[in-house]
């Protein structure tokens, strides 16, 4: 069963953004306001930002747009100057332990924290912007098309932009000393998982000690936002602007 799951568990997280679609675009329980559009709702975009990066993942891990199976892993080792998974000493259990506690666990909690501190739930779309920068760089400097610059290009690049217009600047739910943090954040966290991988590879690290130091990664993803939160509170003067008051908030709690 393991071994099945190193494969093929971005199916299994292809299934649950089916669901996840399904609820954001028919349903209204993931979102934090029922006023005005979704797109403008926080807790609505940051539930559609753990969406975009399980269809990004399945185009990695799964069947890319050139119908490859299961080609990103492939393709990192073959950076690192492999030129094929069995000669790669990068494990299967590498990419599991990078993508589920981040995509699969960070993420959603983000998503549900939105509701109380929009600056931790829209995090994720520092995410996206590095993520889509990494890909069309690639794919512009030259590279050619790699796993994931599709889902990269049409949802990462425009959504996380979005996000920032929207909410992010003068007047706006977020100031921009903290959008710089979610940048800083996304940054860190890529290189921090850069550095784990080289040191593993290069003898400093063992296998455990790597899965182990990348399960706290997504830490920092959370963590840094939140800090600049409590320094740079919203629009309201608090660090917390989305949360729900029985009685004085005329918009109530989303139901189906």
């Amino acid at each position: 069963m393991w071994d099945w799951f190193l494969t093929y568990w971005s199916s299994v997280g292809l299934a649950a953004a089916i669901v996840l679609a399904l609820l954001l675009f028919f349903t209204k329980v993931c979102r934090g306001r029922l006023q005005g559009s979704r797109w403008r709702d926080p807790v609505w975009v940051a539930w559609l930002t753990t969406l975009a990066y399980l269809l990004h993942n399945f185009e990695e891990y799964g069947v890319d747009a050139l119908g490859r199976a299961f080609h990103f892993p492939l393709w990192m080792c073959q950076q690192f100057g492999h030129a094929s998974l069995e000669a790669c000493p990068i494990p299967l259990s590498y990419f599991v332990a990078v993508n589920i506690p981040l995509i699969w666990i960070a993420l959603p909690i983000a998503a549900l924290w939105c509701r109380s501190n929009p600056a931790v739930g829209l995090s994720g779309a520092g995410l996206l912007l590095g993520n889509a920068v990494a890909h069309l760089g690639g794919l512009l400097a030259g590279g050619g098309y790699s796993s994931g610059t599709l889902t990269a290009a049409v949802i990462f690049l425009p959504l996380s932009i979005w996000t920032f217009v929207a909410f992010f600047g003068q007047g706006k739910l977020l100031r921009w000393p903290v959008l710089g943090a979610i940048l800083v954040a996304s940054l860190l966290m890529h290189g921090i998982l850069l550095g784990l991988m080289l040191a593993f590879l290069g003898g400093v690290l063992s296998l455990l000690a790597l899965i182990v130091l990348q399960q706290l990664c997504p830490l920092v993803l959370l963590l840094l936002p939140w800090l600049a939160s409590r320094k740079w509170p919203g629009l309201d003067g608090k660090a917390m602007p989305l949360r729900w008051r029985p009685g004085r908030d005329s918009n109530p709690r989303p139901s189906l």
